[in-house]
Parts: C-alpha cells; structure tokens; sequence
C-alpha cells in the first residue's frame, strides 16, 4: 500500500509540475499566421449576435468593419473558442497582446487538463498506473505537439476535446448513466465545432451500443438513438451561430467544406520537393509526415502495438459465428480496444479516400496521436507479460531515454519545438518539406535582432508574415520600434534587414517576392538540431 501511495503522490506532482512549468512559458511563443484569423473569426460571430438580437451597445461601432457570417470565408469555422474570448475583448478593453497571451494559456489549460483524461482512461483500460504514465509522458514530450499546445487553438484543441470525448463515450459503453450521457454528448459536440469530423465519435458510438450485450434490440436502441443525438445535436446547434439559420443546409456545407477545404489563397504546399495544390495531394502524405516528425522510438512501439493488435482481433473477428453470436468483441476491455483502434483508423480511412485538403504537415491529424499512443501501449502491456524481467528493463530503459532525448530537445530548442525531425529524417528534409512553416522561430530572432539594434526596418522573404510579432509579447513593442514591410519589393531593397524562414506558397524560382536582393549578406542564421529555422541578411 505505501508503494501506491507513494506513486500516486509523484503522479499528483508530475502533473502539478508540467501544469507549473506550461504556466510559466506560454508567454514564449510567437504568434502564429492562424490567430489573427481566429481572433477575427471570434468577432464575426459575436458582431452575428449582437445584430440577431439587436442589442443596443455605446462600443458597438468598433465593429463596423468585420465581415459578415454568412458572407465571409470562415463561416464554416467553429466558434467555441474565438468566441468567449473575442466576447472578453470586446467587453473589457483588452489590448490584443494581452488577449492573444490568455488564448495561449487558456489553450495549454485545456491540453493539460485532456492529459489528465488520457491518464485516467489508459489506467482504467489497460490496468496498469504505470503504464498510463508513460502514455503521458510519450504524449507530452513529443516536441510538435507539444509546442503546438500553446498556440494551435485548432488542431491541439480538437485533440484534447477528442481526447475527453473519447473518455466519456467509453465510459458510457462500460456503464450505461445519465452523467456519462451528458458529458459524452456535450464534449463531443464540443469538438465537433472546432472540426465537424468530430461526429465520427458519436456515431461510432452508437453502432458500439447497439452490439452491447443485451442491447440488440430495437426499442432500446431507438430510445437511445433518439436521447443522445437530440442532446448533442441540440448542444452543436446552440454553440454554433452559423447553424442558427437554416442548420441543414448550412451543416451540408460545413460537411463539404471540411472534407475538402477551398483553397482561398491559392496556397501551394511543399511535399518531397514539389510544390503541391493541398487539394489534391498524394495519398502518402500523412504517412511522410508522421514517420518524419514523431521520435523514432515511439513508431517503433506504435507499429508494434498495431500490428500485435490486427493481429489478436482478427484471430478472435475471424471465429465468431454470426449466427449464433453478434457480439463484436469478447469483453469489455477488447470493445475499448477497438474502439480506440476505430477512432484511429476511421479518419485516416475518409482522409485517404476522400482525399481531404490538408495544410503543412499532419498537424490536422494530430488528434489520431493518443490513440496511437494507447495502442502502443497495448503492445506493450501484452509484450510484457511474454518477455523476461531483464527484457522489461531493457525496453522500458529505452523508452524512458527517448522520452528524456525529447525533453532535451524540447529545452534545448525552446520555443521553437515545432521543427522537430527525428534523426532518420533529418539528411533529407532540407527542400523536401517546408521546416517552420508557422513561424515558431520568429519571435527569437527578431529577439536577438532588437537586442543588438533597437530601432530597424525589415522586409520578408518568405510566406510567412513578421507583421503578427506586433501582437507579441516583447522586451520592447515591436511595432513602435520596428518597420515591418511585409515582401513589398519597393521597400525591400530600402530596409535594414531582409527576413526568410524558407517557407513559401509558391515555388521560389518563380516568385519575385520571395528572392534575396544581391546587394544583401547573411547577417545572422536560427539553427537548432543542426536544422536551419531561419536567416535574416543585412544590407
């Protein structure tokens, strides 16, 4: 007993020390080329609002200018999140720097707050405390997601949504409560408004109740059919303003939309040294990116934890006799194993055939990665129990030192984590694949250029814009101390510096913008990991 309670006071302080060490950093990053838009996105339905009901306001004219709802872009976006804090903005006169730090702490809160139930539904599942630390720990080390956990209010915050959701709706499967009902319904649509393909979690669901021992029967699957969608479909709508006027048809164009997002900007994406319409790229894309971006280790027990899985559900799929029994799985702990393994499986299924648009790496697929992580550890749980006690050892010590390489790296690069590439992919990424295509590493260099020169222009070379460092939280204000000139060619021969991180929209022997002058040197090159982020030349 004293060794439990022991354990369980290092897990109460691991979690307590990553929530201290997130508290304290999330003021480090950039922001990125994302948050202006969602910031926008947040007053477009607020300003929706306030016209649907008429409420009479003394500021109401500051928001003259946004777009309309149903006319503008983003109308398919989600507002759970840019709302409330657009809302806050609004009401209270805060300035856009200090909105765009809450975003990013209340972003890491709610990410902090999902690993707590990843922990628990690893535990729960797979028995093992132990275990479902080291599933927190491989998820919170890889360095992607881990950077993107302060700032990607969209890919990170539908992770850790789906990772809640997931929770409630296994937790409904393994015992039938109104508590676990509710919760189920309203996370689920809590990430289905930030990515529609959210209601893949519900449906699935479903047909898992339907196999439920004693379930198959159709006046209880009605009843149950009917509570649970009315209560999320009714949460999905009441959280949502661009369904509020004719919710059909405007949920038909989210569908169409999110499984192959219009190209706006005519963006062009770099992929094995090609320039690439995101609409229609090659069905190995995610796969590149994955194998490419996540530390080696950690595919090693993935793949081991999936094949021995296929491997153990087929044998055990391949022996029912569909006549005389229609359960799906054997036990409960099976049904939570392939349900985790069909909430992996089915989006890259629909990704792959409907070869959905996807922008700069699998950062849309990041969602996936816990549920990777659990069948990884699924393996492992069953690999242990067929191995020696020096073997456990051996792959526990290897793991561990992954996990500790990454946290290395994650100190060592901070905050440009978003860079990583493990060690195999390293030799090849350089004009292959786009490096820090959201501008990570912004922030620090223009650090280090205003620590050596106060007062400066500078012009960019690249698709990403410096202008959003004005929002930033800074040793001085960016914007009163620095020129910004975007990539206007015009101004660029007359700045001071001239900015790349080598990311473009276009092929850069065809675009003017994007070229150095000749009358310009190297004047100073981010490298992290042997891996060049970003390079500013001077006159």
């Amino acid at each position: 007993m004293r060794i439990k309670d022991n354990f369980n006071y290092f897990i109460y302080i691991f979690f307590l020390s990553f929530f201290l060490i997130g508290s304290n950093i999330f003021s480090d990053y950039s922001i990125t080329p994302d948050e202006p838009l969602h910031r926008v996105n947040g007053f477009i339905s607020l300003k929706y609002i306030i016209d649907l009901f008429s409420i009479n306001l003394n500021n109401i004219e500051t928001l003259q200018n946004i777009p309309e709802l149903y006319s503008d872009w983003r109308r398919t976006y989600g507002s759970l999140f840019d709302l409330p804090f657009a809302f806050i903005e609004f009401s209270y006169d805060i300035s856009i720097q200090n909105i765009f730090l809450i975003k990013h702490y209340f972003l890491f809160l709610i990410y902090f707050i999902s690993t707590i139930f990843f922990f628990l539904l690893i535990k729960k599942n797979l028995k093992n405390e132990r275990i479902a630390l080291v599933g927190v720990l491989i998820l919170i080390s890889t360095p992607r997601i881990f950077s993107h956990s302060f700032y990607n209010s969209k890919d990170i915050l539908f992770l850790s949504l789906i990772v809640i959701a997931t929770y409630f709706c296994i937790e409904l499967l393994k015992k039938f409560s109104f508590k676990n009902l509710i919760f189920s319904c309203v996370f689920c649509a809590f990430a289905s408004n930030i990515r529609v393909i959210g209601i893949y979690l519900p449906i699935l669901t479903f047909i898992f109740y339907i196999f439920l021992e004693d379930k198959f029967k159709t006046k209880k699957n009605l009843n149950f059919f009917l509570i649970y969608f009315s209560i999320f479909i009714f949460i999905l709508y009441l959280i949502w303003p661009f369904l509020w006027q004719n919710p059909l048809e405007n949920f038909l164009l989210i569908l169409k939309e999110s499984a192959s997002y219009p190209n706006h900007w005519k963006f062009k994406t770099l992929y094995l040294g090609e320039y690439l319409n995101p609409e229609n790229i090659p069905w190995h894309y995610f796969f590149i990116w994955f194998l490419s971006t996540t530390p080696t280790i950690f595919i090693l027990i993935i793949l081991s934890g999936l094949f021995l899985f296929i491997k153990k559900y087929l044998t055990f799929f391949l022996n029912i006799e569909f006549n005389k029994n229609l359960k799906l799985w054997k036990d409960k702990g099976q049904m939570v194993d392939l349900f985790i393994f069909l909430c992996f499986f089915i989006p890259i299924f629909f990704v792959i055939t409907l070869n959905s648009t996807l922008y700069n790496g699998w950062r849309h697929l990041y969602f996936i990665y816990p549920f990777l992580i659990y069948l990884s550890l699924y393996g492992l749980v069953n690999l242990l129990n067929l191995i020696s006690k020096k073997q456990v050892k051996i792959i526990y010590s290897i793991i561990i030192l992954q996990i500790l390489s990454n946290f290395f790296f994650i100190y060592n690069s901070h905050p440009v984590q978003n860079i990583y590439f493990n060690f195999i992919s390293k030799s090849f990424i350089e004009g292959n694949l786009p490096v820090d295509y959201w501008g990570s590493g912004n922030k620090k260099t223009i650090d280090y250029l205003i620590s050596n020169r106060s007062n400066f222009s500078i012009s960019t070379s690249s698709f990403t814009p410096l202008i959003n460092l004005r929002y930033s939280d800074g040793k001085i204000p960016y914007s009163q101390n620095i020129n910004f000139y975007g990539t206007q060619k015009n101004k660029k021969n007359k700045s001071d510096f001239v900015f790349t991180n080598y990311y473009y929209n276009r092929d850069p022997k065809n675009e003017e913008k994007y070229k150095i002058p000749k009358n310009y040197k190297s004047y100073y090159k981010l490298i992290i990991n042997g891996i060049t982020v970003n390079e500013v030349f001077s006159k």
